[in-house]
């Protein structure tokens, strides 16, 4: 089996290099790559999960003999729901974030900028679902909610479809697995709140993973209060602080990809919030809730020098920077530069 498996992985390197297939990056840049068929072909021979990373000089494909946190039941159900999915209905929450995380999420959320399309998505779906040879038992159906246990082979996940805010940074992002999901910034700034608002030790994971992986806390936590101005960049601390207060016992109940010391755990959570409390204490005073973009990237900025970012406020479904934004920001760079 291992020569087999190999020569797949090797085929897929090369036909990720060389194909049609839209692939994005963690932060919604794309790069042209070819289909959902290749995917399910691959998930149906490959006992492994196989990791594609966005590295900024260039792609690199990059497999690990790793199981990934998506089952394989979960990743049949994405790849057959993708095309029920659009820009107004999108895949959110743990399963889009953790696709390569460190703990795997028990249900599919699924979020919807409409409340009345939440029933007719979810109709839908599971209607597709028992066609693919699922069955499912609904556990909620009300306006704005529904969920469902989807179950096939002895295994069962969570479906919840829910109505959730059009407010966000950037629009929802084409994807082959989730059809549309939303953006990791705004996947993180969602998290940072719902970690200052709930008891739930798989936040404070999920927020350390943002944090080494994606986006420091101090940007997520200054870009987050604009989605709830109850909050100031300092307050949302003091709740994360005040919540994430776990045992090792608290971690039990997790499935994770490997066990975690909650000790350890705690030790980086606070070292994270010691940074982003001396990021906030040095950012200008008028830009709270800002994200800064470096081209369409973003990233944690230098206070001392915030021309040279591009500002990227939330609006209701979205928005991607101007050519005009980038520009502007990278000739503020260049100037800067030159004078040095």
């Amino acid at each position: 089996m291992a020569p087999v498996f190999w020569l797949l992985m090797v085929l897929l390197c090369f036909i990720i290099r060389r194909s049609e297939i839209l692939v994005f990056s963690r932060f919604g840049t794309a790069s042209r790559v070819n289909t959902r068929q290749l995917l399910r072909l691959l998930l149906s021979l490959m006992p492994y999960g196989v990791k594609v990373t966005w590295k900024h000089d260039h792609w690199h494909c990059r497999l690990r003999m790793r199981v990934v946190p998506l089952s394989k039941l979960q990743t049949e159900i994405l790849l057959i729901l993708a095309e029920h999915r659009n820009p107004e209905s999108y895949v959110a929450g743990a399963s889009a974030l953790n696709q390569n995380g460190p703990r795997y999420s028990g249900d599919i959320d699924i979020f919807h900028d409409q409340e009345e399309a939440v029933a007719q998505s979810a109709i839908a779906d599971t209607a597709l679902l028992v066609e693919h040879g699922f069955t499912f038992s609904w556990i909620r159906r009300e306006p704005g909610i529904y969920g469902a246990i989807v179950q096939r082979g002895g295994e069962s996940t969570k479906l919840e479809w829910v109505r959730d805010s059009d407010f966000r940074f950037f629009p929802t992002i084409r994807d082959e697995l989730f059809g549309y999901r939303l953006h990791v910034a705004d996947l993180a700034t969602n998290k940072a709140l719902a970690a200052a608002g709930r008891d739930e030790p798989r936040d404070v994971l999920d927020l350390l993973y943002i944090h080494e992986q994606h986006l420091p806390l101090g940007a997520v936590i200054w870009a987050a209060v604009t989605k709830d101005p109850g909050y100031s960049p300092e307050s949302l601390i003091t709740e994360i602080r005040r919540n994430a207060r776990y045992r090792q016992d608290d971690y039990a109940d997790l499935d994770l990809v490997e066990p975690v010391d909650a000790s350890v755990v705690s030790q980086k959570l606070r070292e994270a919030l010691r940074a982003a409390e001396t990021f906030i204490r040095t950012m200008p005073g008028g830009k709270e809730g800002l994200l800064f973009l470096k081209g369409s990237v973003p990233v944690q900025p230098d206070p001392d020098n915030l021309a040279v970012y591009v500002e990227h406020a939330g609006r209701r479904r979205g928005y991607w920077p101007s050519s005009s934004e980038i520009g502007s920001a990278m000739l503020h760079l260049d100037v800067k530069k030159q004078k040095q």
